[in-house]
């Protein structure tokens, strides 16, 4: 049976604009897991979906770590005033912090998205580590641990709702030997494209260079060519 906070049967007024205190009017569940083998970066908004404890990304990655969080709502609302009492998903606020105490960023990541009430579910995505922080944080020698602390927000009856914070590890993951987490490394992206007859692994379908494996090959031209196409 689920267990709801007593903040859920407070007034409208109550709700919005509460504090960080364990008691917001919705919260993330998790990092939803993209299908396995698809090639789509598409949710459903199903707690049962699987989902990623930890994510990692390589240093060398031309985007950044996409997020796909899954959101759950503490607010309630009688039948028939469900729209009232949906929340309209705005944004979050974002730290990001190197985990042994070292440098930190703060950004705003703008999305949008709607969360009914009465324990309703959606996914949202948006770039919670951009390539800038990657290189700023991160280290071509070796691999670094960045912890980012998640504040959603929106608007709920034209005043302004906070989520409860999510703390997400990410591991930025240096160069090994030309290879990386996700990919090879262009100088080192394996067999040219021209020869390639196996079958490449497809790597994550949000973002080929974080949580997962591609394969990738050199095309005739010398471009790294990630998942690997075979050319004809």
């Amino acid at each position: 049976m689920r267990l709801v906070s007593a903040l859920a049967f407070m007034s409208l007024v109550g709700l919005v604009g509460c504090a960080d205190k364990g008691d917001e009017g919705f919260f993330i569940l998790n990092n939803t897991a993209p299908p396995v083998g698809g090639v789509s970066c598409a949710f459903t908004g199903d707690p049962a979906q699987p989902f990623i404890a930890a994510g990692a990304i390589s240093y060398l990655a031309p985007q950044g770590y996409v997020f796909t969080p899954l959101l759950e709502s503490r607010i309630t609302a009688v039948l028939g005033h469900e729209a009232e009492r949906t929340i309209h998903l705005e944004g979050a606020n974002v730290t990001l912090q190197v985990a042994n105490g070292g440098m930190q960023q703060q950004f705003t990541a703008l999305f949008s998205g709607s969360l009914a009430p009465n324990s309703g579910t959606t996914n949202v995505s948006f770039e919670l580590l951009p390539v800038s922080s990657i290189k700023a944080l991160g280290s071509a020698s070796q691999n670094v641990e960045v912890v980012a602390s998640v504040s959603a927000y929106g608007t709920l009856g034209g005043g302004r709702i906070e989520g409860e914070p999510f703390q997400y590890p990410i591991t930025i993951v240096a160069p090994d030997n030309g290879i990386v987490f996700g990919a090879k490394t262009p100088s080192q992206a394996g067999t040219p494209c021209l020869n390639d007859t196996n079958t490449p692994r497809s790597g994550n379908a949000c973002n080929v260079f974080q949580d997962g494996v591609v394969d990738c090959c050199v095309s005739a031209t010398g471009t790294n060519v990630c998942p690997a196409v075979p050319e004809m």
